[in-house]
């Protein structure tokens, strides 16, 4: 990222820092200095350098951040929960709803539940297989146990004699209790690690409005101050002292894709010249720019940010070549700030946060410390009381009978109602509150916290201690009580899914945004996939385990059949979405041959060379195919609802197998139904070792990452506002990180700061602008370079990246440029445009740089696609153009006595 494998860390810890090259690493004007290097040779060198006025450019600073979502291998088994991070993206995929907070309310509460039925899905999943098929029915079967002779202690007992060869934990409920330990550990383990990656991620609070960067003090003014006292704003006269306009940042990932950068280079004058003279780099193994600059930067996914000279006492900055106040007065600088705006930081409310365009910029969107510590609390319990459930039915059932012992069946009762009345308390919880995002919310329930958990863990040992009661003449047979519960579960699911899409619609209908997704439907369809998909998984891990217990399917009852034709559903939905593909390839082959009458128009006078034009036509082709997403997504939810529907169906109406449902029908209809049991089954237990070799690579090749991670970035990114055991999010520790670092370097120098990011970093980039007061906002430029803001987050996620947004974003900040190629699969334009400033995106950029051998390009360049955009002369023009933009009419920087 910097250019040189020489640099040393400036600040932060081993998974996020900012990083220097060496020779910027002493003491900088902002009072940094390198960790282990404090005042070292490396300061002296600077001071020295500064102290004869040297003419130097931005410091550059690297924030890398690739460990906040790599690491190594044991990550990959974070795809198990796949489920929940897709759940989670549906909560931030709502169309925006201006005016209608009970709406957006309800939104979030169905998103909630939606979501805690995954929960109580995965944890019947496992109590299926520990419960029902190794503890019931295996274990309870003769020639099972004697397939399987480490289950002997459980053998049951013999006709006519007391006790089986297991002794005392021969008796069901005893079975029951003891395999009860495998999905409470589950549980267990997922309450653990979701504590453990808060303690990570979410616990590292944000810059917020009354508290300062460094002291606890009020944060940077409105004039372009530091605030009162701390003696390093610049001068009266309008120009900063030596080093003002030294400093610098970046936001990146080092390894990896999802948003390398390159820093907006350039340099403050030295002396009387006015302004700022930027000075482009090169790219690396091109040499230097024209004026001896910085060596560029060549990678994939990040962010960075240079600085430069900031605004003296004057209170103004200049945009497109014309002043105007920062915010002497309230909400004078900032569009859509309005009144209570006051330069001071002040973080908008709710309401002026609909006006702006996105929920990005309140005080409190990334720390959601007590949403998720309540959501962890209720759904630990929902865990815990889906295995107490599953222990106590059989035995509840069994005392039941006519004849029953009466003290047994009084017990059995209590404890059903003590578990049904906690179940409605966890569910209650998860109504009652969402997200406060409109202050710094540091509050902890702690007494709901811990009382949650910890109820429904005594009542699972009750159930434990009452199922493992001597119940003489009790047997194992069949299939556990309490197979309906799946039906109930995915009907439960389909009816929050419908409720969903019915709110969605109708926010959609407030404000009609004709790029959102799916026209606002893209959450409800997650919704609904993610559900399926925790079907899936949990029907394909119970068929194959049954598989494996009893190959001949001759000893046991299997797994409920609606797990059974869950899986059954995957090779007909893998038909629909194989004639999708090749309607697609047919498509991009018939674009591809329409590009390349324009790829011949784009170089006249040149010999065409046929296999390079056909070469450029099919790279932007495939490029259009994200555009396709929302059909494609729309033709699997579709798909997905009428086969689960069906299969729901088929479930109740036969209770019977596929298989053993088409038996007496046609030869046709049985081997449909024959192949679509088997191969779903297969299909499940390849497709979940795919999953985690394909999630490994991810994590440990790049190249991999570029492909797959996408994907998993955009997951990722979101708070955890709907469930909490998603994975972790990013985002949370790399906002709080950037905001922290730019606003006491500004306050600090009273610099300037260009941000540049590319890919998922010029997200981040947007994200920590929209965090950043007002009065430091006002000094910064973006720089955007393959970026999905509006091609993937802007339709996706409308109500926070939506043109309002985006709008709002580009009037806030002093300055935005944006670079994309056609052949880009990912980035895109933004879609801005500024009444008075220049458009915010460039033309497409080309791609190659050369069509044939010129004497610039002696060798075929190539096709770039997504990659290396500091390579291109365009990058080193914009960069340098943004920070002439920012602030042109203040004189430089002028040499001193010392920082």
């Amino acid at each position: 990222m910097l250019g040189d494998p020489r640099t040393v860390r400036v600040t932060g810890d081993d998974t996020a820092a900012v990083f220097r090259r060496a020779e910027d690493a002493g003491p900088t004007p902002d009072g940094v200095g390198a960790e282990g290097d404090p005042g070292g040779d490396h300061g002296r060198d600077l001071g020295g350098d500064l102290g004869k006025g040297a003419r130097r450019g931005p410091v550059r600073e690297a924030y890398v951040w690739c460990n906040l979502t790599s690491g190594d291998g044991s990550r990959a088994l974070w795809l198990l929960l796949l489920p929940f991070m897709v759940v989670n993206l549906a909560h931030w995929m709502r169309p925006s709803g201006p005016g209608r907070p009970r709406t957006v309310r309800l939104y979030g509460l169905l998103v909630r539940l939606s979501a805690l039925t995954l929960t109580v899905l995965l944890v019947a999943a496992a109590c299926e297989v520990a419960l029902d098929l190794l503890a019931w029915q295996c274990a309870g079967t003769p020639a099972c146990v004697r397939r399987h002779s480490w289950l002997g202690f459980l053998a049951p007992a013999a006709p006519g004699a007391p006790a089986g060869p297991g002794g005392w934990w021969s008796a069901p409920g005893r079975r029951l209790a003891l395999a009860a330990a495998l999905p409470a550990a589950l549980t267990g383990l997922l309450w653990y690690l979701s504590h453990r990656t808060w303690r990570a991620y979410e616990s590292h609070r944000p810059l917020s409005a009354d508290m300062g960067p460094d002291t606890g003090g009020p944060g940077p003014g409105a004039d372009g101050r530091g605030s009162v006292g701390d003696g390093l704003g610049p001068g009266a006269d309008g120009r900063g002292s030596v080093g003002d306009g030294l400093g610098a940042g970046a936001v990146g990932r080092g390894s990896g894709g999802g948003g390398l950068g390159a820093v907006a280079d350039g340099r403050g004058s030295v002396g009387d010249d006015p302004g700022a003279r930027a000075v482009g780099p090169g790219s690396v193994g091109e040499g230097p720019g024209a004026e001896a600059g910085e060596p560029g930067l060549i990678g994939d996914g990040h962010t960075s940010v240079a600085g430069g000279s900031g605004p003296g006492d004057d209170g103004f900055r200049t945009r497109a070549g014309g002043s105007e106040p920062t915010g002497d007065a309230p909400g004078t600088g900032s569009h859509g700030r309005g009144a209570g705006s006051h330069g001071d930081g002040a973080r908008v409310d709710e309401a002026e946060a609909d006006v702006h365009g996105s929920a990005l910029v309140r005080a409190g969107f990334w720390y959601g410390r007590r949403l998720v510590a309540r959501l962890r609390a209720a759904h630990t319990a929902a865990g815990l009381l889906t295995v107490a459930a599953a222990v106590a039915t059989p035995a509840v059932r069994f005392d039941h009978r006519t004849g029953g012992p009466a003290a047994l069946d009084a017990l059995g009762l209590l404890l059903t109602a003590a578990l049904l009345a906690w179940a409605v308390a966890v569910v209650g919880v998860v109504c009652r509150r969402g997200r406060g995002e409109n202050r710094l919310d540091q509050r902890l329930d702690q007494h709901l916290v811990r009382s949650l958990p910890l109820v429904a863990l005594a009542l699972l040992l009750l159930s434990l201690v009452y199922a493992g009661w001597s119940r003489p003449g009790w047997q194992s047979t069949g299939r556990i009580p309490g197979d309906p519960a799946f039906g109930a579960l995915m009907l439960a699911q389909g009816l929050l899914v419908i409720a969903l899409g019915a709110v969605a619609r109708d926010l959609h209908r407030r404000r009609r945004d004709p790029r959102a997704g799916m026209r606002g439907l893209g959450g409800p369809a997650v919704t609904l996939l993610a559900c399926a998909l925790g079907g899936v998984m949990s029907g394909g891990l119970a068929q194959r385990v049954a598989d494996w217990l009893d190959g001949t399917r001759a000893l046991l009852a299997g797994p409920p059949v609606l797990l059974t034709w869950q899986a059954s559903a995957i090779p007909p939905l893998l038909v629909v979405l194989s004639v999708l593909a090749a309607l697609l390839a047919v498509r991009t082959a018939r674009l591809a041959r329409a590009e390349r009458d324009r790829v011949r128009q784009e170089h006249p006078g040149e010999s065409e060379d046929p296999s390079r034009t056909r070469a450029i036509a099919r790279a932007r082709a495939v490029a259009t195919l994200t555009d396709r997403a929302p059909l494609v997504v729309t033709v699997l939810t579709v798909a997905t609802l009428l086969l689960g529907t069906s299969a729901l169906a088929g479930a109740l109406a036969t209770g019977k197998t596929p298989v053993g449902a088409a038996r007496r029908t046609h030869h046709l209809v049985q081997a449909v139904a024959e192949t679509s049991q088997a191969l779903g089954s297969w299909l499940v237990g390849f497709g979940f070792l795919l999953f985690v070799t394909w999630g490994r690579r991810a994590y440990k090749d790049a190249s991999a990452r570029r492909t797959i991670g996408i994907l998993w970035d955009v997951g990722t990114f979101w708070p955890r506002a709907a469930h909490p055991f998603a994975p972790p999010c990013y985002a949370e520790r790399a906002v709080p990180d950037l905001t922290w670092r730019m606003a006491t370097w500004t306050r600090r120098t009273g610099g300037r700061l260009v941000l540049s990011g590319h890919s998922q970093g010029s997200v981040l980039a947007a994200a920590a602008a929209w965090q950043l007061p007002p009065s430091v906002r006002g000094r910064v430029a973006l720089l955007t370079y393959g970026s999905p803001l509006e091609r993937l987050y802007g339709r996706w996620f409308p109500a926070h990246f939506g043109p309002p947004a985006l709008a709002a974003l580009h009037h806030d900040i002093a300055c935005w440029r944006n670079l994309y190629r056609r052949t880009d699969p990912i980035g895109g334009p933004v879609r801005v445009a500024g009444d008075a400033t220049p458009e915010v995106d460039h033309e497409p950029l080309p791609d190659p740089r050369a069509y044939g051998r010129t004497a610039e390009h002696p060798l075929p360049a190539p096709i770039l696609g997504h990659s290396d955009y500091q390579s291109d002369p365009a990058f080193t023009r914009e960069r340098a153009h943004l920070l002439t933009r920012l602030c042109p009419g203040l004189p430089g920087q002028r040499p001193g006595q010392g920082t």
